[in-house]
């Protein structure tokens, strides 16, 4: 880099250079690409290389193989790195020119900001499951709320995995020295994150809708309906300025290809056509197709961890679509009209005063398969929340895209919380959750300017709901679930409220379902994924026993409510001479349920490799969130070991008062 700091990076060439020069491909994360996801990109990065592209796989600074220390995530210098790598692909003898970039999640977040600068080697991207707002789609803030579960699963990983060293056989001599200078200089990001607690200037950088105009190469946008990202897929097709088309599946956070639940698809074969068009100039119709392909659930299911969810193909050539929005006026007495029926409320208001721990039944926020699964029935957090009910439909109602809660609320106290859920109610009484949203009372007129409430004045709100993709059969009811609290995705406020919602005739209270109308069934769904054998021809990896990754709900005799989750992995690497890769991780996040200042979050990660003929290494690290009214208390602990010697302890611990949280 322009500052003399090496970045490590994998080249896959195909095999036939002769038939070259090749456009470049490049996917920039922080996950390792010697060790934990080593199989991962052999079939990824392999695939491309066997389709006639040089397909790079970069650990960004201070990750994995590479040097330099990692500041945070999505830094200026991360995306100046980037730009670089691109530049420097684009002036090899053996690439075109030409460069795209693509990545799940973090390197979803790379691609479109790296698209945000315009280079000209950057002709394409495929971000998936990726955000488009750093703020209120991502891991750290819900609704304008603290996250409670996502404060410390990924970022404990990310605790100890910064703490592991560059690759001693790939990097070289001086390995060692570089991992000392990691574990001295590495920032423990979360103490960062909870100092900006309202959408400011750290959470606008990097965040594509603060600057749509930018965004003017061509996108293929993937997303999930159970992945936590998936609003983004829309927001690139209403916003972005040049080429874009979008992909919605059924799965959680996983690649289409591999996406769970099934039906997968052929997810890699999409991105051959994608970039077929955009770097090699083929006019194969990639560009022409429907702008959004999205699977419509059928029903919105509520097992676990099902295999496959039933449901089809459809499909849109523009969105937003011309169609207004369907109003449904929620009133008291627990109605709600049904589509078409217009019905004013007359005045009235419905109080909730808890409990806090209502959100149970569907405690994850973004889930890949287990141990998170998918959220289940909705019939307990419906009974402790002010439901609002139709009548059985007429007939089957479509919802695609984002619907939209308007209330009239106020509250006993400065800062309180609402929270949303839209539910497909079946004959037999289950209830399956459509979508949800939440937000914080206090940034109720924006997030970058939150403002105490005054208690008990009534105030205009908006809830817009994640987005969702789900038939409504006839005979099925609707149901919105309004409650004061959303755990454990979002942090209760500091003292206990009673929300209340008032019925107006004249300003009503309604539900905005995003219209269908202009979609049609796909005449040509995508095919599934196809066997395809390891196209480097290498040694499989190993998977090693260990314990089945679980979650679990506890309550204790005094009532607190304790979700615990655990997962494992152990991988063998014969390309890598044996090299082992173990890796263990447990949470809990616990709440009473009348008590604001009992919530608590904490994760613990252990990551070790064993080098063979080298060290065994080992890094441990733990989170802990802890509120009360004036303050967030966060501890940090890290350890790192060399063959069972200490070789560095951190600990970190701080009090960061509340901003209207």
């Amino acid at each position: 880099m322009d500052d003399g700091v090496h970045l490590g990076a994998t080249i896959y060439l195909p095999d036939a250079p002769g038939d070259g020069p090749f456009p470049a491909l490049l996917e920039s994360i922080p996950y390792r690409k010697d060790d934990w996801t080593l199989s991962r990109d052999r079939q990824l990065h392999g695939h491309f290389a066997s389709r006639g592209y040089a397909s790079v796989r970069l650990d960004v600074r201070g990750s994995g193989s590479s040097g330099g220390i990692a500041e945070d995530e999505y830094t200026e210098r991360e995306i100046r790195d980037n730009l670089q790598v691109l530049g420097w692909l684009a002036a090899q003898p053996w690439c075109t020119g030409a460069a795209g970039m693509f990545g799940i999640s973090w390197g979803g977040f790379s691609a479109l900001q790296a698209a945000m600068r315009r280079p000209p080697e950057l002709r394409a991207i495929v971000p998936v499951h990726f955000s488009h707002d750093r703020y209120t789609t991502d891991v750290h803030y819900y609704g304008g709320t603290l996250h409670v579960g996502e404060s410390v699963y990924w970022p404990t990983e990310m605790v100890a995995e910064n703490a592991l060293p560059p690759d001693p056989e790939r990097f070289g001599p001086g390995w060692r020295d570089a991992w000392l200078a990691r574990l001295r200089a590495t920032p423990q990001w979360p103490l960062t994150w909870l100092h900006h607690q309202r959408r400011d200037a750290y959470w606008r950088h990097g965040s594509a809708c603060d600057d749509w105009a930018a965004v003017t190469t061509p996108v293929l946008a993937i997303g999930g309906l159970h992945d936590a990202y998936r609003d983004a897929v829309l927001a690139v097709l209403e916003r972005a300025g040049g080429p874009r088309r979008g992909l919605i599946g059924p799965w959680g956070h996983r690649w289409p290809h591999t996406g769970w639940p099934a039906p997968s698809v052929d997810g890699l074969g999409e991105m051959d056509r994608w970039w077929d068009r955009w770097l090699r100039g083929e006019r194969n119709g990639a560009d022409e197709e429907p702008m959004l392909r999205v699977y419509v659930q059928d029903p919105v299911p509520v097992e676990p961890f099902p295999e496959r969810i039933a449901g089809r193909w459809w499909v849109a050539d523009r969105w937003p679509l011309d169609s207004p929005a369907a109003l449904m006026a929620l009133g008291p007495g627990e109605a709600l009209a049904g589509p078409g029926e217009g019905a004013a409320a007359p005045d009235g208001t419905a109080a909730w005063h808890g409990p806090l721990t209502l959100g149970r039944g569907a405690p994850f926020w973004c889930g890949s398969g287990s141990p998170q699964g998918v959220p289940g029935d909705q019939r307990d957090d419906d009974a402790a929340s002010l439901c609002y009910t139709s009548p059985p439909l007429v007939e089957d109602l479509v919802i695609v895209g984002r619907a939209r809660v308007r209330l009239l609320v106020s509250a006993d106290q400065p800062v309180a919380q609402v929270a949303v859920r839209l539910c497909d109610v079946a004959p037999d009484g289950t209830s399956a959750l459509i979508a949800r949203g939440a937000l914080n009372l206090t940034h109720r007129a924006g997030h970058d300017h939150p403002a105490a409430l005054v208690p008990r004045e009534v105030v205009p709100v908006a809830v817009r709901l994640a987005t969702a993709s789900a038939t409504v059969r006839a005979g099925h009811r609707l149901r919105v679930a309004i409650a004061g609290a959303a755990w454990p995705m979002a942090w209760p406020a500091p003292h206990r409220f009673t929300l209340t919602v008032h019925h107006d005739a004249e300003r009503p209270a309604v539900l905005e379902l995003p219209p269908a109308r202009g979609m049609l069934p796909d005449p040509h769904p995508i095919a599934e994924p196809p066997d395809e054998p390891d196209p480097t021809g290498l040694p499989v990896s190993i998977d090693l026993p260990a314990r089945s990754p679980a979650w679990s709900v506890a309550q204790a005799p005094d009532g607190t409510v304790a979700i615990a989750s655990e997962a494992y992995e152990a991988t063998r690497f014969p390309e890598r001479g044996g090299l082992e890769w173990h890796g263990e991780a447990r949470y809990r996040v616990a709440l009473h349920p009348a008590r604001p200042d009992s919530c608590v979050a904490e994760g613990a990660v252990t990551y070790r490799i064993v080098y063979p003929d080298g060290p065994t290494v080992e890094a441990r690290g733990s989170i802990r969130l802890t509120a009360d009214e004036g303050a967030i208390r966060l501890t940090i602990a890290l350890d790192a070991d060399e063959d069972g010697r200490r070789v560095h302890e951190g600990r970190w611990s701080e009090a960061i008062p509340r901003d209207l949280l």
